[in-house]
């Protein structure tokens, strides 16, 4: 729910307003430490931070430990999860000192802590166990949303170890893990699988029409399956089909984002309109019982998606615009590498672009 709250931070140019959310989960990392222990023989002696861990609840008094029904409070990838966000702080503001001194040394410590709790399965899989596909499935050893989320800690770690010049032989073996994590599989009907031994769509059990979709966060917020990756797009694809658009509010705003990442603006348009019929409230309170707000925010960021996509090293300019959105301007948005962009489309196609680079980098656009 927090990570959705703040998708739509930086690109819609409130970078500022994370400062409290990365202050937040340093917070954490010392009562994080105790779990990492006490559920986990992660230890940590004096000056020596080996890992921390929190789960789906957590609290700015230090509550770390699990919630007390697995079914929903057991969760240690919701930090690899919420430090997706955090780290694009710098992606999409450049500030190498604030990298340096407050968000690397987060990074790094969860790294530490997947260093050492990752276990190898029968396939020679880097995986967790137990892992639990968010609130629905089999407990199993690893599953595609646990992997996926600790193969893109280690590549956001890899990759401000390399803008800050430091850890060389971390950032190798962080290279050899994300190998062995070997996220996304494919299954007999095209589909990502969920769960490893999923075969046929449904064949590992869970919901099928479930409003999580935790097995795609590769593909959005993350950066493992995208455009530039055909054969894991297609497959995402089928994914989202099977799963239908059918969820309570936040779980609108998530498919919003990733049919967004697919490039079909028209499907996620929609949702969109799904989501003003049945996925907010008359106040338009996102609509899951009593009220969330994370569906408000991940419909924002949905939109701002549908115009601006930056996660693949360049901005994407209007990749999912749908046909109902035939003329418009916007201002303002945010790119990674601090590039604000202005643009004005008619007749769906682009008419004017404005980019500012912030942070003076070269700027790459399709």
């Amino acid at each position: 729910n927090l990570q959705m709250n703040y998708w739509p931070t930086y690109v819609t140019n409130m970078a500022e307003c994370s400062i409290p959310l990365v202050d937040y989960i340093d917070s954490l990392r010392e009562p994080g430490r105790v779990t990492a222990e006490r559920y986990h023989g992660v230890v940590s002696g004096e000056g020596e931070a080996n890992g921390f861990s929190a789960h789906t609840q957590n609290t700015p008094f230090g509550w770390t430990c699990p919630g007390w029904s697995f079914d929903w409070g057991w969760s240690p990838a919701a930090v690899p999860w919420i430090l997706q966000n955090v780290y694009e702080y710098y992606e999409y503001t450049l500030d190498k000192e604030y990298l340096r001194d407050k968000i690397y040394p987060i990074l790094k410590e969860q790294a530490a802590f997947y260093e050492a709790i990752l276990i190898e399965d029968a396939n020679g899989r880097l995986v967790t166990s137990p892992a639990y596909s968010s609130e629905h499935g089999p407990r199993t050893e690893g599953n595609t949303y646990e992997n996926s989320l600790v193969w893109q800690l280690f590549k956001d770690c890899t990759e401000a170890a390399q803008a800050l010049g430091v850890d060389e032989a971390l950032q190798a073996k962080w290279a050899t893990m994300m190998e062995k994590l070997d996220p996304i599989e494919i299954g007999a009907e095209g589909q990502i699988k969920e769960w490893y031994h999923e075969t046929t769509w449904g064949s590992a059990g869970g919901d099928l029409g479930h409003r999580h979709m935790s097995h795609l966060l590769g593909l959005f917020p993350g950066d493992l399956i995208s455009v530039d990756n055909n054969e894991f797009m297609d497959a995402a694809i089928v994914s989202l089909l099977k799963r239908g658009d059918n969820a309570t509010g936040w779980g609108m705003g998530q498919r919003l984002n990733a049919w967004a990442r697919t490039g079909d603006g028209n499907h996620a348009y929609q949702i969109i309109k799904a989501f003003f019929k049945s996925g907010a409230y008359p106040n338009l309170w996102d609509a899951h019982a009593p009220f969330q707000i994370d569906g408000n925010f991940g419909y924002t960021a949905g939109v701002a998606e549908m115009l601006l996509q930056s996660n693949m090293g360049y901005l994407n300019i209007l990749p999912a615009l749908t046909d109902d959105w035939t003329d418009g301007k916007v201002s303002g948005l945010v790119g990674r590498g601090n590039f604000e962009v202005d643009m004005e489309w008619h007749a769906l196609s682009l008419a004017d672009l404005a980019v500012t680079s912030k942070a003076g980098e070269k700027c790459t656009v399709q």
